[in-house]
């Protein structure tokens, strides 16, 4: 176990020694920010002390919290910094009755909020509360609590949200739901928290059917609403309402990865994914393939291939997905490999699974090969390609430098003066504005704008080939004619999470 390094904790004073305590207090404050281990811990401890800056009030703070509810918390020694303190105030209280409270030592907890209220430089508050009451819960401590109950007023803080659910929580673990349905009742604007307390301290004690009835009345449940309902179904035997609970709470799981996939959620998609092994929840078909889109959608490929491998029974929906993924990330070999083992697991193909095919080719630029899938589908399998399969097609093509086949390919689809075909014919104009072939650009830009007077993109597109030709002239005849129809190049927009929030740009 190593130091912390001593460059960074001097401990000879210089000439300007105030200079020098506010760097070293400085210092060792944001060593304590990277502390890990009790004994690293115990030199800053040591080194303020040296200092002299153990009486600062933001180095006493720094180290009760530390030491009382961090990760790598010790509640002794936070008792004993506590101590040194002769006159601690309602943060340092707050702090060491939190620390208590959380490691189960709920005696400790409520004899330092009794000194608490004897001490006239504190005070509790609405902080102070949910954790007392949460130590008069863990020892069902109903007449202490009603006593707590009567400070809550006493302050003002009736109302507080946190403390009405802590207030919940308590009489329900001590067994008096009707006290607890009282202070329910009483609640202006309930949140999940508000609901699952009362549910659970319902199903707790017994009363299953009562906790269903609030089940169905809540508007947004959690998947901690949905276990806690499904542990009482099967504590009272009720099995068959348990699983029948339990079809339609991995249903909302579905629902709440597709959402993360849209987002981009991949910190939200990863607690779902926790939640579902810690829960031994089975994954079929259908979640696993919401589990493979999530993480495919999010760049982890590597961990959507691993859930599709763990699907015992896949339909083919999952077969799709992983795919289409494959091929949206360049894994060629891989989507032809799980392709192959698609086909010796006699599952019914699709159009979607061509589509997902000629993708890859398409990625990758295998022209072949793509040809061979296209024509395979409608000759071996009897599937008639749809305008996406076209599309696929023409712009495997065109990035292959093939701009007559591309059109002759358009011209031969039944999409082709459709509005369905714009795609297809602005794939061809996008490349022939690439390798500056006029005709081809021209011919492509006539069929677009036959389909769709008003895009704007194609007279921008066009443009710039008759710029990068230079046909100066021919450029400002078409930036005239855009501006005449009013016409503008729609911008694009993205998202991404930053640190569980997803932004748009």
């Amino acid at each position: 176990m190593s130091a912390l390094p001593p460059s960074l904790l001097p401990t000879k004073p210089t000439k300007n020694h105030n200079q020098f305590q506010s760097f070293s207090l400085k210092s060792c404050l944001s060593l304590l920010e990277i502390c890990k281990f009790t004994t690293e811990f115990a030199q800053l401890h040591a080194r303020l002390t040296k200092l002299g800056f153990i009486k600062n009030p933001l180095a006493l703070t720094r180290l009760l919290c530390y030491s009382s509810i961090s990760q790598y918390a010790n509640i002794n020694y936070a008792q004993s910094i506590f101590n040194f303190d002769k006159n601690p105030n309602t943060f340092a209280y707050n702090v060491m009755i939190r620390g208590y409270a959380q490691r189960e030592k709920p005696e400790n907890a409520l004899s330092l909020f009794y000194s608490m209220l004897c001490n006239a430089n504190s005070g509790p508050n609405k902080l102070t509360f949910p954790f007392v009451l949460k130590a008069c819960s863990q020892v069902r401590a109903i007449e202490e609590g009603k006593q707590v109950h009567g400070l809550v007023f006493k302050h003002g803080l009736s109302e507080d949200l946190f403390v009405q659910n802590s207030l919940i929580n308590m009489y329900s673990s001590c067994g008096l739901i009707g006290f607890a349905c009282q202070v329910f009742n009483k609640i202006d604007d309930l949140d999940v928290v508000s609901w699952n307390s009362m549910i659970s301290g319902l199903v707790d004690l017994g009363f299953v059917e009562e906790g269903k009835q609030m089940f169905d009345r809540m508007s947004k449940r959690s998947l901690v609403t949905w276990n806690c309902l499904i542990d009482g179904y099967v504590k009272v035997g009720l099995l068959m309402e348990a699983r029948e609970l339990f079809d339609q709470m991995r249903f909302t799981m579905v629902s709440v990865l597709t959402a993360c996939s849209y987002l981009g959620a991949l910190e939200q998609g990863e607690w779902m994914q926790a939640h579902i092994e810690k829960n031994g929840i089975d994954v079929n078909s259908v979640l696993g393939t919401a589990l493979v889109e999530m993480f495919a959608k999010c760049g982890s490929i590597e961990r959507a291939l691993s859930v599709f491998k763990s699907i015992e029974e896949r339909d083919v929906g999952a077969w799709n997905s992983i795919i289409h993924k494959l091929a949206a990330h360049g894994h060629g070999q891989e989507a032809f490999a799980i392709f192959s083992d698609m086909l010796r697991s006699n599952t019914l193909l699709d159009g979607i699974i061509f589509l997902g095919l000629l993708s890859v080719c398409r990625h990758l630029g295998l022209v072949d090969e793509g040809k061979r899938f296209f024509q395979l589908m409608s000759e071996e399998y009897g599937l008639v390609p749809k305008v996406e399969h076209y599309g696929c097609m023409v712009d495997l093509l065109c990035h292959a430098d093939l701009l007559e086949e591309a059109r002759d390919l358009i011209d031969s689809s039944h999409a082709s003066q459709m509005k369905s075909s714009v795609p297809m014919w602005g794939a061809l104009l996008g490349v022939s504005c690439q390798l500056k072939n006029i005709v081809m650009g021209e011919y492509a830009a006539k069929h677009l704008l036959q389909l769709d007077p008003f895009d704007g993109n194609c007279y921008t597109v066009l443009s710039n080939l008759y710029s990068a030709a230079g046909l100066y002239e021919k450029a400002i005849e078409v930036r005239n004619e855009m501006k005449k129809q009013g016409l503008e190049k729609i911008p694009g927009s993205s998202s991404m999470e930053i640190d569980g929030l997803v932004l748009d740009f």
